[in-house]
């Protein structure tokens, strides 16, 4: 019986192995054009702040309606916004546990700054919610600390820092991209000190979408804001891109794979 098990458990290793040699060999290591970047950024911006959050809210939703018109990208009036940011909170605190099994890098807090104002005209985040920006900031901190690693990193190591950096790359914009529908406050915490041309995009990236989150849903300043941002988080993903093909050999990158690559545990998206 024991070595019969031993023959499954090494079968099952086994084909884990072919399936992962697989994978590998038929991804694509070409590095994205910025038209394509840009694509991609676009379309994970969609999946964040409407995709997911509108699959997890259900019909049975009181503000259904709402719901709709945001995701047939009609504007919103601004106490149509007050309303839908509400209920949008509402859902994912009610996924919070999933949220939570998905990604290590979600941040919450209690009553977090409730002197400071807030996208919905009230004061602070009450009750217990992920803190978007404070999430971000957490994964830009590992982005910048998986490419400072690279020059210095052995094959494994590189291969390893790569693919985690594009997976930091992905969740800045899904903890991002559902903040500007949510209920935020105008305030986050400082960038800390890493390269100037992650910081720059990053920075500009953020600030664009804080915008778009006190503005009313899908109206021009709405539009305007956070066509910005993910302007500039496109051009961070082009930074990230270069930095990773530069220190990678061409089988380093191909194991690795691109952003977005089913092994840097990505969504797979639908590209317009």
């Amino acid at each position: 019986m024991l070595r019969w098990l031993k023959r499954g458990l090494l079968g099952l290793v086994g084909v884990a192995i072919l399936g992962l040699v697989a994978v590998i060999a038929v991804q694509d290591a070409t590095p994205f054009t910025e038209q394509e970047l840009q694509r991609r950024a676009g379309a994970l911006f969609a999946y964040g702040s409407v995709e997911v959050p509108h699959d997890l809210a259900g019909p049975e939703l009181a503000e259904h309606a709402l719901f709709a018109k945001v995701g047939a990208g009609q504007a919103l009036s601004k106490d149509e916004s007050k309303a839908y940011r509400r209920a949008f909170q509402g859902v994912l605190a009610a996924n919070q546990r999933l949220f939570r099994a998905l990604d290590n890098n979600l941040v919450f807090a209690t009553d977090h700054a409730m002197e400071a104002e807030n996208s919905i005209c009230g004061q602070g985040i009450a009750g217990r919610h992920d803190l978007h920006a404070a999430s971000a900031l957490s994964n830009f901190s590992e982005l910048a600390g998986n490419l400072e690693a690279l020059p210095k990193a052995g094959a494994l190591s590189r291969v390893f820092n790569a693919n985690e950096a594009y997976k930091n790359l992905t969740d800045l914009m899904v903890h991002l991209a559902p903040a500007v529908q949510s209920v935020v406050v105008d305030r986050f915490d400082d960038l800390p000190e890493v390269d100037a041309a992650l910081a720059e995009p990053f920075e500009r990236f953020r600030l664009a979408f804080q915008r778009a989150s006190f503005a009313p849903i899908n109206s021009a300043e709405y539009r305007v804001a956070t066509g910005e941002g993910v302007a500039a988080y496109a051009q961070l993903a082009q930074v990230v891109q270069s930095k990773i093909t530069a220190e990678l050999s061409p089988l380093e990158h191909k194991i690795a794979g691109r952003w977005l690559a089913l092994l840097s545990v990505s969504p797979q998206l639908s590209l317009p």
